[in-house]
């Protein structure tokens, strides 16, 4: 395993994941509300969502690329009405601190809706093509040092993910029921804000 292709693929998972979006929020969100551990593999959702992405890059899977950009629209459709479902939901809780815990069955639903607004997110892949290209790891890597890459990729995003919800689970232990109520309409209506982002940014590019 080479180090380099593992530190650069970490440092593109971290770039990546890092920028503030509907997944920060949501994890952010769900961290307050249920804890470490849960909001933490709904994060992975979307790590997991990064490294396949990642992985296209690094593989030069071009074919499946472009499929995903001729597919923009309809991609950014189901992304936009995600986003509108977790909204809502968001809005609709009534969270206590003392009765906060989900069942593996809700957190597995959650780490899938963060890993499906990932992958319909054709900008997610393009920006991986560019910081690939940009870092000239494409070239004249073996399939073993794209995997590396791809490993890379996986842990950085992950590490973002595990740093948010520490942060956002360190804030926790100072709030109230009602400030739990309020943070969860707020970020209900950053959600569908970035709901009406999603297909504007698609359209009028």
């Amino acid at each position: 395993m080479d180090f380099w292709f593992l530190v650069a693929g970490i440092a593109i998972g971290l770039a990546v994941a890092a920028p503030i979006g509907p997944v920060n929020i949501i994890c952010i969100q769900k961290t307050i509300r249920n804890g470490f551990w849960g909001a933490f593999v709904v994060g992975l959702g979307a790590a997991v969502g990064d490294t396949i992405f990642g992985a296209m890059a690094a593989f030069g899977l071009t074919t499946i690329q472009s499929v995903l950009v001729q597919f923009e629209s309809w991609l950014a459709v189901i992304g936009c009405l995600v986003l509108v479902g977790m909204g809502v939901l968001a809005w609709r809780s009534h969270p206590h601190l003392t009765q906060s815990v989900q069942t593996p069955r809700d957190i597995a639903h959650a780490a899938l809706a963060t890993f499906v607004l990932t992958i319909t997110n054709p900008i997610t892949a393009l920006g991986f093509v560019a910081l690939f290209t940009s870092a000239g790891l494409t070239r004249d890597a073996s399939s073993g040092d794209a995997a590396t890459i791809v490993l890379g990729v996986f842990l950085g995003s992950a590490l973002w993910w595990l740093f948010i919800c520490r942060v956002a689970h360190s804030i926790r232990e100072r709030l109230s029921d009602s400030h739990l109520l309020r943070i969860n309409r707020a970020s209900a209506v950053l959600i569908w804000i970035f709901a009406a982002l999603v297909p504007l940014k698609v359209f009028l590019a």
